[in-house]
């Protein structure tokens, strides 16, 4: 009986057929042994010339401070000319071990870990350092570069991380969405898309309760506006608008111990440069902080409404007691607040004069009232503005952004991060994070207060990206690392700028159609204005 693999030729010609396969197996093999970028040696180089510097790599992650439970902290050697040379990266844990996985060599420029591997090895390692060496072998030679280290701290950082994409139009978007990214792995979802309810609304200011999802919200503006609000699964969106309000709810924030919220009325607007390095001003033409009661659906101003004052970005302390808030004293606007159009144009001829300090005021959770504000720090008397203020968990400092005007500092290449010691009220720059030409601005802190992230400007002027800094003991950061991505340089191709970033215990559950169903709603319920 002939076999079904000589199909009627010779057995000769079988032998031929099932050799020549072998063959191609083999070559698949090898090929992708080589390509996977593995050439079997796993011996560090002895006998090198020493470059005499560290090399270039992309993020920069040489010399820093990462959390125990970091994802892979993939990155792409930037050198040049080294297409054609033989790289071999070596990584040796605290005791002098090669790590499992942590050598390999390849011709080419990249650098990834094994998921698995790397948090084996972080754990193993936590509160030590893990040491990197990079040889090159060209024309025979190998080359070594100097070692850097990364500190494997003890302190975890949150697991998840929310913010929102935005495209650098100014006026136009097609596809603003909220994103979870898990920050132990690459995995990241985007849990509401505004496009699915219009390709005319925008989404943002999203906000959480306690680091946790039970109870967070989002607004949305322009077509279908309003707020979605999720406690506990129960989805609802309100207009926040009332009756006897000239806008409806922005920058926002939910005081941790009840379901109130902080937020600001405001009507914004922008203003473009021909020649100034800083493109585009956004700014207020008024801003009225409101305390909205979300199981009552009642709103209530915090301070009465067309007062002196240009009150905005409000944030709780962790007991609920205190909200801190920025303020700006009127530069000298004279028509009257119903009169947008003209208001608009006094504000761009005194948009310098806008200087803001960070005030705060106590809240009577019995009575509901608040008392009189108090001021924490005077950047106006500097000529600055001081925005975002955001208190450790602990509540003994206060993180914020300083720039020389404005209430909004992400376009202002000035902005730097600033921080205050809310006892002694001393402040200082934190030149420890911040970029030398370019905007570092929104931040915020995890839940145990050992972790910033913030958004910085650093990498090319252009697209904000996300960075994570440690505070240590003696109240100094580290030095940044930049959001780990599985493959790095994708961040530089990407047209979009985090915005936003929010740290979170868990990540919202919700799905993107539910949240979209709701979002959808035209005619949510209207909130009640009490005095």
């Amino acid at each position: 009986m002939r076999s079904w693999l000589s199909d009627g030729r010779d057995e000769g010609s079988s032998r031929v057929v099932f050799a020549f396969f072998a063959f191609f197996l083999v070559l698949v093999f090898w090929g992708s042994f080589f390509i996977r970028g593995c050439f079997g040696t796993k011996e560090v180089p002895r006998v090198f010339e020493s470059v005499g510097r560290q090399p270039e790599i992309f993020p920069d992650y040489r010399d820093v401070t990462i959390p125990v439970n970091i994802a892979p902290m993939n990155f792409d050697l930037t050198e040049k000319n080294l297409e054609k040379a033989l790289t071999f990266i070596s990584v040796v844990d605290s005791n002098g071990k090669i790590v499992q996985g942590g050598t390999s060599s390849f011709s080419g420029t990249k650098a990834r870990f094994p998921l698995k591997i790397w948090k084996k090895t972080l754990r193993e390692n936590a509160g030590k350092t893990l040491r990197f060496s990079v040889f090159i072998k060209s024309k025979g030679k190998w080359r070594k570069f100097d070692d850097w280290t990364m500190n494997i701290s003890s302190d975890a950082i949150d697991p998840w991380l929310s913010y929102r994409k935005i495209e650098p139009g100014y006026e136009f978007f097609t596809d603003l969405a909220l994103w979870n990214r898990h920050l132990e792995s690459f995995e990241e979802r985007a849990f509401f898309r505004a496009r699915l309810v219009s390709e005319r609304s925008c989404v943002n200011c999203h906000s959480y309760q306690n680091y946790g999802t039970n109870a967070f919200f989002f607004h949305m503006r322009f077509d279908n506006p309003g707020t979605v609000f999720d406690v506990d699964g129960e989805l609802v969106k309100r207009d926040l608008k009332a009756d006897g309000m000239l806008a409806g709810c922005s920058y926002s924030a939910w005081r941790p111990n009840s379901l109130h919220l902080a937020f600001v009325s405001c009507q914004t607007f922008q203003t473009f440069h021909t020649k100034s390095l800083d493109r585009i001003d956004v700014l207020d033409a008024f801003s009225d902080l409101y305390l909205y009661d979300v199981a009552n659906n009642i709103i209530k101003p915090i301070f009465p409404p067309g007062d002196d004052f240009l009150d905005t970005y409000p944030a709780w302390t962790a007991d609920g007691k205190t909200l801190y808030y920025c303020s700006a004293k009127n530069p000298g606007f004279e028509t009257s607040r119903e009169d947008q159009e003209n208001r608009q144009s006094e504000t761009i001829d005194l948009r310098e004069k806008l200087h803001y300090d960070i005030k705060r005021v106590f809240y009577d959770e019995k009575t509901g009232r608040f008392g009189e504000p108090e001021l924490v720090f005077e950047a106006s008397s500097r000529e600055q503005s001081a925005l975002f203020p955001r208190i450790s968990p602990d509540g003994k400092a206060l993180l914020f952004t300083m720039t020389r005007y404005g209430c909004f500092p992400i376009w202002y290449r000035d902005a730097d991060l600033w921080m205050l010691d809310i006892a002694s009220g001393e402040a200082r720059s934190l030149d420890e994070i911040n970029s030398i030409n370019e905007s570092d601005s929104y931040h915020s802190w995890s839940s145990s207060g050992r972790w910033i992230t913030f958004s910085s400007r650093r990498d090319d002027g252009s697209f904000t990206r996300l960075y994570f800094a440690h505070l240590d003991d003696s109240g100094r950061f580290s030095k940044p690392f930049m959001l780990p991505q599985k493959e790095p340089r994708n961040t530089l191709i990407v047209t979009r700028s985090y915005n936003v970033p929010e740290f979170t215990v868990e990540p919202v559950r919700l799905s993107v159609r539910s949240l979209a169903k709701v979002a959808a709603d035209t005619s949510p319920e209207k909130a009640v204005l009490r005095p």
